[in-house]
């Protein structure tokens, strides 16, 4: 061979061994960065390839309250799913009835029964079901989430007679509120996701949540399940269930006390209450309103908020203006408000003076109607601007007098006011088990003045939550220990056994059990002097504190009023605090507006709880009374003698032998020596026009009643009090009515009697 051949073919010998290397080195190297760098990543492309990984869905915990009622439930119901790959594939390979191919007009008519159906049944726009299709290499499309039972069926039947393939149904859990809106604010709501995002729902979210868990299946290149593959199953684990302090019908007599306030002073910002055991810190109810429906809580339902959303101009403001109101109607007031507790506060400063010894239930302060404070100019006046004159520590306490209060508080020094300040749990939050609670303000030992303690000791200047002013004024009357409230008092696996108790937490004692019965007895007084308040519930030993506070930070005068109150005195056993911000009804005084609200409250409240009523003698004789049964058809002298025995006058109309009618009927209530009209032949019942009796005395009505031929039924704490007045009578004046008829009057005094 000629040495230039040979050359040549040494060269590409070289060449070729050279590529070789090079391609070699090339594989080698990929070899390695695949399963060195990308290796991890690969492996799950493949697995999700080959495997269908399903999440199964934990059942959410059921909330109750302490009865064992259901407040929050969660039901199962079902995804719609939709695999456009699988239906297309599917529709692809359509056959006629025949058997053969079918044509492209069967085709079309296959996909639109898809539509249709789909867009039927689930109430969704067809165009909705065809952007899915559009989606063509797609094998999961969410067509509509958590539809109930009833859909799901129509659905199955649907895909099963139309021979539809591609349609899923995969089960969900969706969350229900049996009692609609009923402590709307404090058991909060469930996102899409089954997540809680307000209320008891958002705070113990890890609790209810439970694990999701999984199925794993080996699938077919169509994403199709494999029969006899590979398959692994990690069931859920349900969430924990909350049984709550809550109580379902205290619950329902503190929503009905606050809608019947609302309906009549038509707060700006609404209403808000709380009821607390006294011996454990449980909230046994707690409310804000206006409330929201739980089921939709994205509804705007207030009338004030819905004229809000409409008076926004572009589209832009009035989803702005949505989520605002969306949220001023999930949040809960009691906890996230801060506010100046007004006279309501003087609870802690008579408190603190008594438990110091400051001040004796002896002291007397002297009332000109003002007073001036070193380092402000002006007078500081009492709401009686006339003054209360000489009065005891009790007095001071019973009439709400601001300058007793200043003297109360200067004799306390700033030192000693800011240290129960403190005690009463006053400068931190409560720790109550619910999400967002505020942050008050206050005035430190050290920033207190004269000025400043001053307003301070009567309620002004510092500021405080519902809540907080609640645990204080608890702590105030409980035997002086403040406790932490709670609202969830056991947590219960999915078996029903306790995995956690939440016990009560006495934080410390904050003033002696002498100092807390004496302060008991002067907040007695508030509700029971002169003849009963507002306030006031007959046959109960109940005793309480009003507060109004002006709202500084507005233009015009608005107030928030609130009232405390607590029972039975000689055994506190629970204590609530109402609040109504911004009445327009023209009231300015909580005496007027709040009072009446808690006296209804706790008329419900007491006889449920297992107090009984113990009535004096003189309460005894004007208790209300059953007309008896059992009169139609007797000797009307017999029936006369049984109204007797009950205390109740009778009228006999008529020369027949028996009663065969009478008014008012048998187990109507009416006021003890109420007159019921007997008739004793067939004849129309006996007129009378009913007069206008508003304004006038409880007595005075009465008689102007009694003389149209009419019953009374007196109604409010404050009847027997000599400022009582009537405000509003059942029954519309001038409106014909059969005499007998009873009309419903309430006595309030208006004004500041007791503020």
């Amino acid at each position: 061979m000629p040495d230039g051949a040979g050359k040549k073919m040494k060269i590409r010998t070289i060449a070729i061994g050279s590529i070789m290397v090079l391609l070699l080195g090339w594989v080698v190297g990929n070899l390695a960065y695949r399963s060195i760098v990308t290796g991890d990543e690969l492996k799950a492309a493949a697995a999700d390839q080959q495997l269908r990984d399903v999440s199964i869905t934990a059942n959410r915990g059921t909330i109750y309250d302490c009865n064992m009622n259901v407040l929050a439930q969660s039901a199962t119901v079902w995804d719609v799913v939709l695999s456009p790959k699988e239906f297309l594939a599917a529709k692809e390979n359509l056959k006629n009835e025949e058997g053969d191919p079918a044509s492209a007009a069967e085709k079309e008519a296959y996909e639109q029964t898809l539509i249709d159906g789909l867009s039927e049944i689930l109430e969704v726009e067809p165009s909705a079901i065809e952007e899915h299709l559009s989606h063509t290499e797609s094998m999961y499309r969410e067509v509509k989430r958590k539809v109930v039972k009833d859909v799901k069926d129509q659905v199955s039947e649907f895909a099963a007679d139309n021979g539809i393939t591609g349609i899923y149904l995969m089960v969900n859990t969706k969350r229900f509120y049996p009692y609609n809106d009923l402590a709307s604010s404090v058991i909060g709501f469930t996102n899409y996701d089954n997540q809680g995002v307000y209320g008891i729902e958002a705070k113990y979210n890890e609790y209810l949540s439970g694990t999701p868990g999984r199925q794993i299946s080996a699938k077919n290149a169509m994403g199709e399940k494999m029969d006899n593959g590979y398959e692994q199953y990690y069931p859920a684990q349900d969430g924990y269930s909350l049984v709550l302090t809550l109580d379902q019908v205290a619950q329902h007599y503190l929503e009905k006390a606050l809608d019947a306030t609302i309906a009549q002073h038509a707060p700006q910002e609404g209403a808000a209450g709380i009821v607390m055991d006294l011996n454990t810190g449980g909230i046994l109810a707690m409310s804000s309103k206006p409330g929201y429906d739980l089921n939709n809580p994205y509804e705007i339902t207030d009338e004030t908020l819905l004229a809000m959303i409409n008076a926004a101009g572009t589209e832009e403001e009035k989803s702005e203006a949505t989520r605002i109101a969306q949220e001023k109607q999930w949040k809960n007031k009691t906890v996230t408000d801060i506010y100046e507790p007004g006279s309501v506060f003087k609870v802690v400063t008579a408190s603190a003076a008594l438990e110091e010894g400051t001040a004796t239930l002896n002291s007397t302060y002297n009332c000109t109607g003002s007073v001036m404070v070193p380092g402000w100019s002006k007078p500081i006046h009492c709401h009686d601007h006339s003054g209360h004159g000489l009065q005891t520590f009790t007095e001071a306490v019973v009439n709400s007098c601001n300058p007793a209060f200043i003297a109360i508080g200067s004799a306390l020094g700033a030192d000693r006011f800011f240290k129960y300040f403190d005690a009463f749990g006053l400068t931190e939050k409560t720790g109550i088990d619910l999400p967002a609670e505020a942050q008050n303000s206050y005035y430190t030992a050290e920033q207190l003045n004269a000025v400043s303690l001053a307003s301070c000791s009567f309620g002004q200047s510092n500021t405080v939550t519902p809540i907080q002013m609640l645990t204080a004024a608890a702590a105030a009357v409980n035997g002086g220990k403040l406790l932490t409230p709670h609202i969830v008092d056991k947590v219960l696996d999915s078996d029903g056994n306790v995995v956690e108790e939440i016990g009560t937490e006495v934080r410390r004692q904050v003033i002696s059990e002498e100092t807390s019965e004496a302060i008991c007895l002067a907040l007695e007084q508030v509700v029971a002097a002169n003849g009963g308040s507002n306030a006031y519930v007959k046959g109960y030993r109940i005793g309480g504190k009003s507060g109004t506070a002006q709202k500084l930070n507005k233009e015009e005068d608005v107030y928030i009023f609130s009232y405390f109150v607590f029972a039975p005195v000689d055994d506190p056993q629970v204590a609530a605090l109402v609040l109504v911000d911004e009445a327009t009804s023209g009231a300015e005084y909580a005496n007027t507006v709040v009072a009446p609200t808690v006296a209804s409250l706790m008329a419900d409240l007491l006889p449920y709880l297992g107090i009984q009523p113990q009535y004096s003698e003189e309460e005894a004789e004007t208790q209300d009374v059953s007309v008896p049964g059992g009169l139609i058809g007797s000797d009307p002298l017999v029936a006369q003698s049984k109204l007797q025995v009950k205390g109740l006058e009778c009228t006999i109309i008529g020369d027949g032998k028996t009663v065969v009618s009478m008014y008012p009927e048998s187990g109507t209530k009416v006021a003890a020596n109420s007159t019921i009209i007997i008739y004793t032949d067939e004849r129309d019942m006996e007129t009378t026009t009913v007069p206008n009796v508003v304004g006038l005395t409880p007595s005075q009505a009465n008689q102007v009643l009694t003389n149209a031929g009419l019953n009374i039924r007196i109604t409010g704490g404050a009847a027997e009090n000599s400022k009582a007045r009537v405000s509003s009578q059942d029954t519309e004046d001038g409106v014909e009515v059969p005499k007998g008829t009873v009309v419903t009057i309430e006595c309030l005094i208006e004004g500041e009697d007791g503020e």
